[in-house]
Formats: C-alpha cells, structure tokens, sequence
C-alpha cells in the first residue's frame, strides 16, 4: 500500500499578467498495514499526521445543504463533500462557498481522468483554470484533489484528511466564495475527489 504527499497548487490572477506558484511534489511510502488505501495532496512544507476518525468532528451531524443555492446535476457524494465543506468553513465563521456547475464540470473532468490512470495528480491545473476564466473573472484559484478506497463513507474520509493537512486546510478556509466539486468511482473501486476553489474578482480594482 502506498501514499502520496502532492504539492498544493495555486494561481493568482493579475491586472498585468497571470503569476502562477505550484510546489514540488514529493512521495512518501504508507508504513501503515492493514488499512485500506488513502490518498491525499498535501504542502510540502508540512506533512500531516491522519487518524482513523471517519468523519471529521467539525462537520459530523446529518447531510444537509448549507447554502440555498442550485446543487442539480450533483450526485449524492458530490453533495456530501460540499456539505462537509461548508459546515467546516461555518465552524470557522466564513461564509459557504458556492457551487457553481460549470466548474463541477470542470472539476468532474479531472477526476474522471485521474480514475481512468489511477493517478492522482494536479496535471493540467493551468487548463482547467483558464477553463474557469472562460465563464468567471477570478483573482485566485486553488485545488484539492484526494483518494481513497475501501472506506464505507470515502467523501467523509477525504475531507477529514483535507482537514488533517495544513496545505488542504488552508485552501478550505481561503478567500474564496465559488467552487466545483468532481467525484468518480473508478472499475476498482476507487473514489478521485477534486474540488476548485475560486475567488471572484467583482470589479477590476479587485484583480490586482
């Protein structure tokens, strides 16, 4: 069995250009026996201690939407983390972030890819934000991706490992206010999980 550490990704969008900053990726063998399999993307400035808890604490309690905004087109696991998402950043007094389709879609995409290779990965980061920059303005955009199987809750698992890692954590409380959220189960049973997180720039003065 095995783990992987993946460097945190980000992008800023600025009046004069676009400054991008992505961290080197590292990988670390999983000393653990007899667990299922976990995956997740971490700073590479820090690597997180996970625990066994299945759902995280802050979030734990019935699935219900936190926000009163459009979730059609969402499956019930997709649903899940963006409820688990939300509770958590309403634990930290922020606001919930709101789904937007087209970046589900967008986010969907990278999963359905990395199920197909059974590699977790930020490839192609850069294209699916200027994806994004088709539809919305943004000042910066951020992407947890996360794996798991053998789990009988995986959307749980994932966003308590989100939650367990700074580098993931700190995208989850960002400045940010629109996201899309992708999940795939692949012919193996294992479950990709990709979320953006994008903020928008609402005037021009707010793109620099």
């Amino acid at each position: 069995m095995k783990y992987y550490l993946l460097g945190t990704f980000w992008i800023c969008l600025a009046v004069m250009g676009i400054t991008t900053t992505a961290q080197a990726d590292i990988i670390a063998p999983n000393m653990a026996t007899n667990q299922p399999d976990r995956s997740i993307q971490a700073n590479i400035d820090h690597q997180s201690t996970h625990t066994s808890t299945p759902v995280p604490s802050q979030v734990n309690g019935n699935l219900q939407s936190t926000a009163n905004i459009p979730t059609a087109g969402m499956n019930r696991m997709e649903l899940a983390v963006y409820d688990y998402v939300n509770k958590y950043r309403q634990s930290h007094n922020l606001p919930p972030l709101v789904v937007d389709p087209a970046i589900s879609a967008i986010a969907k995409a990278h999963s359905e890819q990395m199920a197909r290779t059974s590699n977790l990965s930020h490839d192609g980061f850069n294209d699916r934000t200027d994806s994004v920059s088709q539809t919305i303005v943004y000042r910066s955009a951020a992407e947890n991706v996360g794996y798991n199987m053998g789990y009988a809750q995986p959307e749980a698992i994932v966003v308590h490992d989100w939650i367990a890692s700074p580098g993931h954590q700190r995208n989850l409380i960002g400045h940010y206010d629109v996201t899309g959220i992708g999940v795939v189960k692949n012919d193996k049973g294992e479950y990709y999980f990709t979320q953006l997180f994008i903020r928008k720039a609402y005037y021009v003065k707010d793109a620099d």
